[in-house]
């Protein structure tokens, strides 16, 4: 490919249709965005779970070469933008060569030869973390790559005189932080009367309790979800790659698109991260400090509790992440 090679993006391809889980629904409100300002269709992905099975099949007998052939005689002259969570372990539709893929979690530091070959069709790679991009320069990956920040949906943009009804002290959206859990529980023996909502998941549904209440009630759609967090005066966010979650990320730490609803929701952060490319990036820092003692996160919870939304700070912040603001980064390769 040369560099006047005109990348004639078509359309966008999504898993809707296929995947429901909540974490998705992020995913699809950017597909939305993009479509509407591009002015590209959103198409249904060849993904199903026969497709699935098809391509387990064609990875453990033929390497994946029957998939590559289908998708290279079934290549059009233009291109699709798709939204991966994860890079493929095998041939898939995403990994042809008139694909680009936007990947927005990658955790496999151990399989690059892998990778390598499975992307190599690919003219282009946007990658979500900055700390994984330059991993993958490092690595030698061939593919032109492109930092693809995420982002938060514009619609959910934060104007500074929003308001917001603030019923609990406290709730804890996703995945909960070790340390910081330890540390809530600590200081709950000192402040008998804070309130906290916290998630489980039953059936495949996503419930949130409150440790005075009980139940307070189903938490699946996106909506449910954002409304609930714009009830809280605190949240925690926390990168997924530290204090255990190592193990899960390979010790890579993006800054996840959490820590962007839960600044639009109005709420006061307490945050553990690293330093490092990404939270640079971010400018973390500057934004709520890394807690690192039982002290710290005391005064800064006790601070954040009796003090109003930090609506014009987070507002602030948030000029530079809204989806609106990454369209230019596509806008120069289409």
């Amino acid at each position: 490919m040369t560099s006047e090679t005109v990348i004639k993006v078509k359309r966008i391809l999504s898993d809707r249709h296929y995947q429901t889980w909540p974490s998705w629904h992020i995913v699809y409100e950017w597909e939305d965005e993009i479509s509407q300002i591009l002015q590209i269709p959103i198409a249904k992905s060849p993904n199903n779970k026969y497709l699935k099975k098809i391509e387990f099949i064609d990875n453990v007998l033929f390497n994946g070469s029957f998939l590559y052939h289908y998708y290279l005689l079934n290549s059009k002259e233009d291109y699709s933008l798709y939204f991966e969570m994860h890079p493929k372990k095998h041939k898939s539709f995403s990994n042809s060569k008139n694909v680009i893929p936007i990947i927005i979690d990658f955790f496999d530091k151990n399989n690059m030869d892998r990778f390598k070959k499975r992307y190599a069709q690919c003219p282009y790679l946007c990658i979500g973390s900055l700390e994984v991009l330059h991993f993958l320069q490092e690595k030698n990956v061939e593919n032109k790559l492109i930092h693809f920040p995420l982002s938060l949906p514009s619609k959910y943009k934060l104007n500074i005189n929003d308001v917001f009804d603030k019923k609990y002290d406290i709730v804890l959206a996703g995945r909960i932080n070790a340390v910081l859990w330890n540390y809530l529980l600590q200081y709950e023996k000192q402040h008998p009367d804070i309130e906290y909502l916290y998630q489980k998941q039953i059936h495949g549904e996503l419930f949130y309790w409150s440790n005075k209440k009980g139940l307070i009630g189903k938490f699946h759609s996106r909506q449910e979800y954002i409304n609930l967090i714009k009830s809280a005066k605190v949240s925690f966010y926390a990168t997924p790659g530290i204090d255990g979650g190592e193990l899960r990320t390979n010790g890579f730490n993006p800054v996840t698109p959490r820590l962007f609803e839960l600044l639009a929701a109005g709420c006061h952060i307490i945050a553990r991260y690293p330093q490092n490319k990404e939270t640079e990036y971010f400018q973390l820092n500057s934004l709520c400090p890394s807690i690192n003692s039982y002290k710290e996160f005391e005064k800064q919870l006790d601070n954040a509790l009796v003090e109003k939304p930090p609506i014009r700070k987070n507002s602030l912040y948030l000029e530079k992440h809204y989806t609106l603001n990454r369209l230019d980064l596509l806008k120069s390769i289409i």
